[in-house]
């Protein structure tokens, strides 16, 4: 018997050629080809990741994989196992140097700010800037693959900055209680917030209750801001802040990154 390795593959779109184990015995040929091609869908088409919500979803890819296969000349045929992966370039590159990354098990695939911000770094792409990308779904058996019809989505992405040792937080029985002084463990309950190194803001998402909170740096009430609303500023040991409706709700910390100055600062809430 002469063995030799090949699969037609056929179906619609974008599909190309993929190998998979088939054998020659006396000059006839076993082929498979897969009846159903991989397909893909977006959640969105334009997504803005921000290093603030880097913890939030971005998008929601669903697709489905190639699942029959037609047989010729087998004496026992079989579904062959897919891997399956994304492959994400510039529009117009034609996939020359895309960066590709798991799909998982299907049928939904999510990512997070942060995944897709991750993802898409070895694209160069400039932060806080909408590029245009596309996206595609690769089936892969060997190093013969198939794909999935293209879609467009476009990215305005973010620059990776590691986290302060020190970052300001939301404290107080609007949120996790009001906190005691030092450094213990105990007195470490803050709402600590995310800081974004473009925008030099602070941000939390999450939960707050309809009562009084505050701000304060480095868990410490050393500094702290208070005052008498959002958009109106801040000042050092001001007054208690208020929600008046708890709720979920983004809270953004503007002109406080350099916390001996804080003349500026500011807050909204969303």
């Amino acid at each position: 018997m002469n063995s030799r390795f090949t699969l037609f593959a056929a179906g619609s779109m974008a599909l190309l050629g993929l190998t998979l184990v088939s054998c020659e015995k006396d000059d006839v040929k076993v082929t498979v080809q897969p009846t159903t091609a991989p397909t893909l869908a977006a959640s969105t088409t334009s997504v803005v990741l921000r290093q603030a919500t880097e913890s939030q979803n971005a998008i929601t890819f669903t697709w489905a994989p190639s699942t029959s296969f037609t047989w010729t000349n087998a004496e026992h045929p079989y579904n062959p196992a897919l891997t399956y992966s994304f492959e994400v370039d510039r529009k117009g590159n034609n996939f020359a140097s895309p960066v590709g990354f798991t799909a998982g098990a299907g049928p939904n695939t999510t990512l997070t700010v942060k995944q897709l911000a991750t993802n898409l770094v070895g694209l160069g792409l400039t932060a806080n800037t909408p590029t245009d990308l596309e996206v595609r779904l690769r089936a892969s058996l060997g190093n013969q693959p198939s794909y999935s019809p293209v879609l467009p989505l476009s990215v305005s992405t973010y620059t990776f900055c590691p986290q302060p040792a020190k970052a300001w937080a939301v404290v107080g029985p609007a949120g996790p209680g009001w906190p005691g002084g030092g450094t213990s463990t105990t007195a470490k309950i803050d709402f600590v917030m995310q800081y974004d190194c473009d925008a030099k803001t602070f941000t939390y998402t999450g939960p707050l209750t309809a009562d009084e909170f505050k701000f304060r740096y480095g868990y410490h009430w050393n500094t702290n801001l208070g005052g008498s609303g959002p958009t109106a500023p801040l000042s050092s040991g001001g007054a208690n802040l208020k929600i008046t409706t708890g709720g979920t709700y983004t809270v953004t910390l503007y002109n406080a990154a350099d916390s001996t100055s804080l003349g500026s600062a500011y807050y909204t809430i969303k």
